[in-house]
């Protein structure tokens, strides 16, 4: 059984020498998941080791990135339709102290208020069009370049607080409003972009033949048709391929998500704009 003063000697000695001996020690702080991160958050902030320090940040990184894995794993084995839960894990991931429950409540509010315009009679380019008041009129949510190349405006919390987006943060907002009120929209995996599709209902995962439009969520929901995406992969020199107007999954946007964050922090650094 593991007890919490195995824990506190296996974080006293992560500044053994011997990088073998290190290394077992690192694992079995690891097999604590996220019981462990308390002490060595504690110890990180009172070593004055800078060896041991940045072994510290390295098995802080190390446990967190085990419970993302672990949660992400649960949703997409349970609830891999529902796009809200990921949306927020990764979030929450990166900003733990956030309100959590007010942000909960902020997307609430938007389902609720898209909800009272919706009716079974209109159209789905009416649908959107309501859908497009909703999010951009009546909330305030805009596009901006700035937001595409920082990272925090990936992430639920700054959207809603600032209500300021990139494709894929705004797309995410966009299909999260859509699937609580069964609109049939999907995300649509473009080279450096995310875009939407309205679809036929079908009772599986929709295909290119049950694609009726395409939405730019970056563009305050301007409807978009194959021709439109055929030209901005033209001018990117990329070839046309099924993929790029085929509905993807919620698991791939969650990739891609995760993908593109990375990106964008790896070009931070190197312009020495983030640690």
């Amino acid at each position: 059984m593991k007890t919490t003063n195995t824990l506190d000697s296996l974080v006293f000695l992560t500044n053994e020498p011997d990088e073998y001996l290190y290394l077992n020690i690192a694992n079995a702080i690891l097999e604590y998941g996220n019981e462990a991160l308390p002490l060595l958050n504690k110890k990180l902030k009172c070593s004055t080791d800078l060896y041991q320090k940045e072994r510290l940040r390295s098995l802080i990184y190390n446990v967190e990135r085990q419970d993302l894995i672990s949660k992400l794993n649960s949703w997409s084995d349970n609830r891999e339709y529902d796009l809200l839960e990921p949306f927020f894990i990764l979030s929450r991931n990166r900003f733990p102290e956030a309100d959590w429950s007010w942000f909960g409540f902020q997307i609430v509010m938007i389902i609720e208020q898209a909800e009272k315009e919706l009716n079974p009679n209109l159209t789905p380019l009416e649908q959107v069009k309501t859908l497009n008041h909703i999010i951009y009129e009546v909330n305030k949510f805009r596009g901006d370049t700035m937001a595409i190349n920082n990272p925090d405006y990936y992430y639920a919390n700054t959207l809603l607080e600032t209500r300021i987006g990139n494709p894929l943060s705004l797309g995410m907002l966009y299909c999260i409003v859509a699937e609580r009120l069964n609109i049939p929209i999907y995300g649509i995996d473009l080279p450096n972009h995310f875009i939407l599709a309205f679809c036929k209902k079908t009772d599986n995962h929709p295909k290119l033949e049950d694609v009726l439009f395409y939405i730019n969520p970056f563009n305050k929901g301007v409807v978009l048709t194959r021709k439109d995406i055929r030209n901005y992969l033209a001018e990117l020199k990329i070839q046309s391929e099924l993929k790029y107007f085929e509905p993807t999954r919620n698991s791939n946007i969650v990739k891609k998500m995760l993908r593109t964050v990375k990106n964008v922090e790896i070009n931070m650094t190197k312009l020495g704009m983030r640690n």
